[in-house]
């Protein structure tokens, strides 16, 4: 295998819809994992980055926002999009109008094995990576065909540094690739893309916002951490009276309960139009425990609807980077008697 071929084709194509470069991939790795809790993600990339979206149970959409500036080199050849997407949308939907098809070509999404490529990605620092680097070989197993070979004097694999990445995609039908590299190891991997269906949508926009606070995420860290596993649903109460923010549950163990006060060493910021009482799904909510374990600062948000939003704020190198989770409530405050949008999991 030549591998410095493969790196100069990835670099080189001129007719590629989508090229980056990455001088460390920790970060989107660490990214990527939280919202690995389902297998395969909808990945939608622009000229302003990437998202990476994830649903479960349609009661809870979760998104991993890779702006340009976390990229060494990004390169999003619009027009070249719009030429090959513009088929693709226009057989899905054959009654849109043609300013709307147009529109949505300029976005290219695909549905990707998101647990592959995390794996990928991981393949010089994860826990198999000594054995199954010890040699060049190739693989095909799950959607993934990976290649790795060796440039010159290649250094001890117990000799770490930061992994670099090319990440280059063609457009519908094409595989996403990736060319990793790794103090002279050189590996190729490209993963299978499919159609992705039509993402959920919760709608969170749609109704106005009533709460918000932005809240120190060590604050949240020890409030997770302190309820009862043994609950099915977690309430979460915001008012413009003291307890301001009120985290609690009710399970075998009893009921726990963490009330918050407007401090500015807790809360950065608060505001509350409308005061509410909302339950979620505690098993839902605590899929964020990855993005709130790796972020600073997280912003809560609870629209009209008793929707919630948790968006983490995470440093990086070269920016701060966000996570968001939007979940659907149990059962809206003006809506009871009605039944729960969504069953047990």
């Amino acid at each position: 295998m030549n591998t410095n071929d493969n790196t100069n084709d990835v670099e080189a194509a001129e007719d590629t819809v989508f090229m980056a470069k990455l001088v460390n991939v920790r970060p989107l790795v660490n990214m990527l994992k939280t919202i690995g809790f389902r297998p395969r993600a909808i990945c939608t990339i622009s000229s302003s980055g990437i998202v990476f979206t994830v649903e479960d149970a349609q009661c809870i959409v979760a998104q991993a926002y890779l702006r340009t500036t976390l990229f060494s080199t990004f390169d999003y050849n619009v027009q070249l999009a719009k030429e090959r997407n513009m088929k693709r949308l226009a057989e899905i939907d054959s009654e849109a109008h043609g300013d709307e098809v147009e529109a949505a070509s300029e976005i290219t999404q695909i549905s990707l094995p998101l647990d592959n490529l995390i794996e990928c990605l991981s393949l010089f620092y994860g826990p198999s990576s000594s054995s199954s680097l010890s040699a060049p070989g190739s693989n095909n197993q799950g959607g993934i065909q990976s290649t790795t070979g060796t440039l010159g004097n290649a250094n001890p694999l117990d000799l770490r540094g930061a992994t670099t990445a090319h990440i280059a995609f063609n457009g519908p039908g094409s595989d996403f690739e990736l060319v990793l590299e790794e103090r002279g190891i050189i590996s190729m991997c490209r993963l299978a893309t499919f159609v992705p269906e039509v993402p959920v949508d919760l709608e969170f926009s749609r109704f106005p916002i009533v709460q918000q606070l932005i809240i120190r995420s060590e604050w949240l860290r020890d409030a997770f951490n302190e309820l009862d596993p043994t609950s099915d649903a977690v309430t979460l109460s915001i008012s413009s009276t003291a307890p301001y923010f009120r985290i609690s549950t009710v399970g075998n163990n009893g009921s726990t309960e963490m009330t918050y006060s407007k401090d500015e060493k807790i809360l950065d910021s608060f505001f509350c139009n409308e005061e509410q009482e909302n339950r979620f799904k505690l098993s839902q909510i605590l899929k964020c425990r990855q993005a709130l374990a790796m972020s600073d600062k997280t912003k809560i948000r609870v629209n009209q609807r008793g929707f919630l939003s948790f968006q983490f704020m995470i440093p990086t190198d070269v920016d701060v980077s966000f996570v968001n989770f939007v979940y659907a409530s149990l059962l809206h405050a003006d809506e009871l008697g009605d039944a729960a949008l969504y069953t047990n999991s």
